[in-house]
C-alpha cells in the first residue's frame, strides 16, 4: 500500500516514511478512502453503527436501566 500511495503522488520509495506522522496518516486514509468500493463503504458503515448501539446497550445494561436484556 505505500508503495502504491508513493507511486499515485510520484515520488520515491521511503518518501511517505519522510513525511510528518499526521500527514503520512492523512494520506494513508485518503487512499484508502479512494480505493474503498460503495458495497464496503456501506458495511463499514452498518458495522460502526452496530457497535455503538451495543456499547449502549451495554451500557444502560450496567446502569441498570434494561434489566432483561432488550
Amino acid at each position: 500500500m505505500i508503495l502504491e500511495i508513493e507511486r499515485r503522488w510520484n515520488r520515491e520509495p521511503g518518501w511517505l516514511y519522510s513525511l510528518p506522522r499526521p500527514t503520512q496518516i492523512a494520506l494513508i486514509a485518503d487512499y484508502r478512502m479512494s480505493i474503498e468500493t460503495p458495497k464496503r463503504a456501506q458495511e463499514r458503515q452498518h458495522k460502526a453503527k452496530r457497535a455503538r448501539l451495543d456499547r449502549i446497550k451495554h451500557k444502560a445494561t450496567r446502569s441498570g436501566a434494561v434489566t432483561d436484556g432488550g
